[in-house]
Protein backbone atom coordinates (compact mmCIF):
# COMPACT_ATOMS: atom_id res chain seq x y z
CA UNK A 1 0.00 0.00 0.00
CA UNK A 2 0.92 3.42 -0.60
CA UNK A 3 1.32 4.07 3.28
CA UNK A 4 3.83 1.43 3.56
CA UNK A 5 5.89 2.70 0.72
CA UNK A 6 5.86 5.96 1.80
CA UNK A 7 6.60 5.03 5.38
CA UNK A 8 9.62 3.18 4.23
CA UNK A 9 10.67 6.18 2.10
CA UNK A 10 10.49 8.20 5.49
CA UNK A 11 12.71 5.78 7.40
CA UNK A 12 15.24 5.40 5.09
CA UNK A 13 15.73 8.83 4.83
CA UNK A 14 15.59 9.73 8.53
CA UNK A 15 18.48 6.81 9.15
CA UNK A 16 20.48 8.89 6.33
CA UNK A 17 20.03 11.71 8.82
CA UNK A 18 20.82 10.22 12.04
CA UNK A 19 23.47 8.61 11.02
CA UNK A 20 24.99 11.33 9.52
CA UNK A 21 24.11 13.21 12.67
CA UNK A 22 25.67 10.49 15.27
CA UNK A 23 28.08 9.16 13.11
CA UNK A 24 26.90 5.75 13.17
CA UNK A 25 27.88 3.17 10.33
CA UNK A 26 24.85 1.58 8.26
CA UNK A 27 24.47 -1.44 10.82
CA UNK A 28 24.51 0.77 14.39
CA UNK A 29 21.60 2.74 12.95
CA UNK A 30 19.80 0.05 12.28
CA UNK A 31 19.29 -0.24 16.20
CA UNK A 32 17.54 2.68 16.20
CA UNK A 33 14.02 2.28 16.35
CA UNK A 34 12.38 5.52 14.64
CA UNK A 35 9.08 6.89 15.30
CA UNK A 36 6.22 8.59 13.70
CA UNK A 37 3.74 11.30 15.47
CA UNK A 38 0.20 10.24 14.40
CA UNK A 39 -3.53 11.49 15.21
CA UNK A 40 -5.45 7.95 17.47
CA UNK A 41 -8.10 8.46 14.34
CA UNK A 42 -5.26 6.59 11.84
CA UNK A 43 -5.86 4.53 8.59
CA UNK A 44 -5.24 1.12 9.79
CA UNK A 45 -2.76 0.87 6.62
CA UNK A 46 -0.68 2.45 9.48
CA UNK A 47 -0.63 -0.06 11.94
CA UNK A 48 1.28 -2.66 9.51
CA UNK A 49 3.58 -0.06 8.94
CA UNK A 50 4.27 0.08 12.82
CA UNK A 51 4.32 -3.34 13.61
CA UNK A 52 6.13 -4.59 10.56
CA UNK A 53 8.70 -2.03 9.67
CA UNK A 54 9.93 -1.21 13.07
CA UNK A 55 8.43 2.31 13.72
CA UNK A 56 7.06 3.38 16.72
CA UNK A 57 4.17 5.80 16.86
CA UNK A 58 3.39 8.37 19.02
CA UNK A 59 -0.17 8.85 18.91
CA UNK A 60 -1.76 12.40 19.85
CA UNK A 61 -5.24 12.55 20.48
CA UNK A 62 -7.63 14.58 18.38
CA UNK A 63 -10.42 17.36 20.05
CA UNK A 64 -13.95 15.40 20.76
CA UNK A 65 -15.51 18.58 19.58
CA UNK A 66 -13.81 19.02 16.12
CA UNK A 67 -11.94 15.85 15.34
CA UNK A 68 -8.50 17.91 14.69
CA UNK A 69 -5.22 17.73 15.98
CA UNK A 70 -3.41 20.96 17.17
CA UNK A 71 0.73 21.75 16.38
CA UNK A 72 1.00 22.03 20.17
CA UNK A 73 0.12 18.53 20.44
CA UNK A 74 2.25 17.14 17.86
CA UNK A 75 5.26 19.21 18.85
CA UNK A 76 4.94 17.68 22.28
CA UNK A 77 5.43 14.49 20.45
CA UNK A 78 8.58 15.11 17.95
CA UNK A 79 12.09 13.76 19.34
CA UNK A 80 15.30 13.20 17.19
CA UNK A 81 14.11 9.78 16.22
CA UNK A 82 10.72 11.32 14.69
CA UNK A 83 10.44 10.53 11.05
Amino acid sequence: EACLLGGLCLKFRWRKWYAKKHNLSEAEVRKVYPNLVISTCFQAAWEKLFRYMDIEPKFVVPSKNTFTITAEGVKAQIDEKTI
